[in-house]
């Protein structure tokens, strides 16, 4: 088993404005999102007439911090992974041909997951019920984290 994790957008915003939780990574380990839930992050902070959860978290930081997290959301530090579609597309065809019934945001971090051999940490407003299961169902190591 891997000591890496996988992130939902929550999380990685959390850690680009430098305040990774505790308890994500005890051991270690790489961490790896993605190109849904990033893409998801960069539509939050993008559009400014859009507030949500995301981006009152960055609207309460400096002009400067603000700053530099949008430019770390444009181009993703080295040390975050980001799952490309090109590995994982025919993976999630599997899990669907194989009966996963989950939204496509939901089956790419299954298949992200599988394919890094990896924890899925997500933020407890994002519990998903549907991605627990499935996760359960393929023995996929998953966890919420209150932040």
């Amino acid at each position: 088993m891997s000591e890496g994790v996988l992130v939902d957008d929550h999380i990685l915003l959390r850690m680009l404005l430098g305040e990774e939780p505790r308890e994500l990574r005890p051991r270690g380990g790489g961490v790896a999102t993605t190109g849904l839930w990033y893409h998801r992050l960069c539509r939050a902070l993008a559009d400014q007439a859009v507030v949500g959860s995301m981006s009152r978290r960055l609207g309460g930081v400096s002009p400067e911090v603000a700053a530099e997290v949008i430019a770390a959301v444009i181009e993703l530090p080295e040390s975050i992974e980001l799952v490309p579609l090109r590995t994982i597309g025919w993976p999630m065809g599997e899990l669907v041909r194989d009966g996963a019934r989950l939204n496509l945001l939901s089956l790419e971090a299954l298949a992200a997951a599988r394919f890094l051999d990896a924890e899925i940490c997500y933020a407890q407003a994002n519990e998903n019920e549907p991605l627990i299961d499935a996760a359960h169902t393929h023995a996929i190591p998953i966890r919420s984290l209150q932040i």
